[in-house]
């Protein structure tokens, strides 16, 4: 897997759909493993999974704006025959607050379920619907249980639709089974940067355990590539703020060099460098733009798109002239 930039964003909400996918995409042998271990000793591993991501896409509802969740649905071989395959219907939530939103939340999941078997059975010309698992993950909650239930009864007439949850924070008090865990089941780790980043939502106090969390890695014995691939998922889950960044990377690169260990290579040194000092420009151009408004009043277009394409070392002195700039050309001058 090539390095690529995943420096942490600096806004107030964390990104936790796209390490999701990714990680759901990455391993997902060892997902299942951990997630549904009864289902992972039905399925014939030696079949490779195959992510339906089209099909999902034609029957899923559109999400409201701010609500973010992950979807997967994807399609396998069971050790009891060439003939039954199995849907997998994956889906992470955040919290969910109140009865109501347990609700909706199942009824998405059995809506999801009704529509994927209607197009299969479209699809392959089928009699009867094929077999779909469907499994919630909860994010944040506590107190749900191991499954859910929705039911829609009228008049005697009706339908009771029960699948299994997974409540990540049931996790938390089972820390050192999780990391036993972890040396067989790379995934394990991805629960521990869920679980920290849950614990953690003020990000400037995430700093010390996301680099515990790195630097653990190498007790569990992975290869360069496994490694890699883990770093990257707990970085982005882990998102720390910008400052923060440049001293995490410091740390990490010595930890990697004092124990040859790949955690970052060079060519992602370079990438998340190269990222943090744009995130320090973006933050300078847009401080002084600010200034230069205040200052100044309006400023055309010509003038905006100078200072957003100058480099750092230009608007650390334009950052110092305006302190005592008379007129605005006196901002740009050498």
């Amino acid at each position: 897997m090539s390095a690529r930039k995943t420096s942490a964003p600096d806004a107030a909400s964390d990104d936790h759909d796209s390490p999701w996918k990714n990680g759901l995409e990455w391993f997902f042998p060892q997902a299942i493993a951990f997630l549904a271990p009864r289902l992972h000793a039905k399925i014939d591993w030696s079949e490779p999974a195959q992510f339906l991501d089209k099909e999902l896409q034609a029957i899923v509802f559109p999400s409201k704006k701010g609500r973010r969740f992950v979807d997967k649905l994807v399609q396998v071989r069971l050790r009891s025959g060439a003939d039954a395959w199995l849907l997998i219907h994956v889906e992470v939530e955040g919290r969910l607050s109140g009865r109501k939103a347990l609700r909706r939340f199942a009824w998405r999941m059995y809506e999801y379920r009704h529509r994927t078997q209607a197009r299969i059975m479209q699809q392959r010309s089928l009699d009867l619907p094929p077999p779909v698992y469907s499994l919630g993950v909860l994010l944040e909650n506590r107190g749900v249980g191991d499954h859910l239930v929705y039911t829609d009864e009228h008049l005697g007439q009706g339908i009771r639709f029960t699948f299994p949850v997974v409540e990540l924070e049931g996790w938390r008090t089972r820390w050192d089974e999780l990391e036993s865990l972890a040396s067989s089941n790379p995934f394990a780790v991805l629960i521990m940067a869920q679980l920290h980043a849950n614990h953690h939502p003020d990000k400037r106090t995430r700093l010390t355990p996301k680099f515990e969390l790195v630097r653990g890695l190498r007790r569990y014995g992975y290869d360069p590539d496994v490694a890699g691939q883990v770093h990257h998922l707990v970085d982005w889950m882990i998102a720390l703020p910008i400052d923060l960044e440049s001293e995490y990377v410091r740390a990490v690169t010595a930890l990697t060099e004092e124990n040859n260990m790949a955690y970052v290579t060079s060519i992602e040194r370079v990438v998340r460098q190269e990222a943090l000092a744009e995130g320090r420009a973006e933050g300078q151009a847009d401080l002084l733009l600010h200034q230069i408004e205040r200052r100044f009043g309006p400023i055309d277009d010509d003038i905006k798109q100078r200072i957003c394409s100058a480099r750092t070392q230009e608007l650390s002195v334009w950052s110092l002239n305006i302190l005592d700039a008379e007129v605005l050309e006196d901002v740009f001058r050498d």
